[in-house]
């Protein structure tokens, strides 16, 4: 998957609120490097690659869970 800049901006844009609500689970002292680090984390795996965008209905889900 090749996305451009402004497709991950719209993503990081998308998640900020929970980033933010995950954020206030932690010290003051550490929330910029936490969400700065988080960012860094989505981003590198948008570029990667490393999404798998098909998601499996509910019978799927069940038919995979009782395969494992």
């Amino acid at each position: 998957m090749d996305l451009r800049e402004q497709d991950i901006e719209f993503i990081i844009e998308k998640v900020q609120p929970k980033i933010v609500a995950s954020l206030s689970q932690t010290s003051m002292n550490n929330k910029d490097d936490l969400e700065q680090d988080l960012k860094e984390k989505i981003i590198r795996i948008l570029k990667e690659g490393k999404i798998d965008s098909s998601v499996p209905g509910f019978f799927e889900y069940l038919k995979r869970v009782k395969e494992e």
